[in-house]
């Protein structure tokens, strides 16, 4: 991944294995490891750091965060429940993964932080009524609370959240949210559930090309 070289790494060394230690070491031109959290914050002090991967702790989230507002932090933890998501939602810029030995998500993890850090874009995505999405953890809250969604429904919801400057196509949406199994029927119904569960707005019609988010 070139473009992981552009910017500074900092990780737990005991948190990660021997596969993401070898996959840093060769894709991240600066990559400082830590033993503890009062090393961590030294690194934070003294270094220019984009990308924080720790352990979940909401303290030293919060100490993080008061030092560097721009900081990307990917936070393991083994039992994720609402707390957690709504402390990551406060903090900003916290993407929670639960499996770090799956060297393909953490690749994945690395590759949304970096995409964010590049474009200096949030994770938070502020929709209208009082809804706030999480990119990162892709999940929908309102007043602190989650809406939950299906499968399908949280996927067509990040897709259009991802391409958000521009509309949809049909056949877009279809190789994307459906494999390309889609029918105007279920497309029709998984937008009616959304909008049900949010506002009729959030999903606007583009006449003669699909659909785009409502920001």
């Amino acid at each position: 991944m070139k473009e992981l070289k552009s910017f500074n790494v900092c990780y737990h060394s005991t948190l990660i294995d021997e596969s993401l230690n070898n996959y840093l070491s060769s894709y991240s031109n600066n990559s400082f490891d830590f033993f503890n959290q009062d090393e961590l914050i030294d690194i934070i002090n003294t270094k220019e750091i984009h990308i924080v991967i720790t352990k979940y702790n909401y303290e030293l989230l919060k100490k993080i965060r008061i030092l560097n507002k721009q900081i990307h932090i990917i936070a393991y933890l083994d039992d994720l429940n609402h707390t957690h998501l709504l402390e990551s939602l406060e903090l900003s810029q916290i993407k929670i993964i639960q499996n770090l030995d799956c060297l393909n998500t953490f690749i994945d993890s690395l590759k949304e932080c970096i995409k964010n850090l590049d474009s200096k874009n949030s994770n938070i995505v502020n929709l209208k009524n009082g809804f706030i999405y999480d990119e990162y953890n892709k999940n929908l809250f309102r007043d602190n609370q989650m809406i939950v969604l299906t499968k399908k429904g949280k996927l067509f919801l990040d897709f259009l959240i991802k391409n958000r400057t521009k509309a949809l196509s049909y056949e877009e949406i279809n190789t994307e949210v459906w494999n390309n199994l889609m029918t105007q029927d279920a497309l029709r119904s998984l937008i009616k559930e959304i909008r049900k569960k949010t506002y009729k707005e959030i999903i606007k019609n583009v006449s003669g090309i699909g659909y785009r988010i409502d920001l």
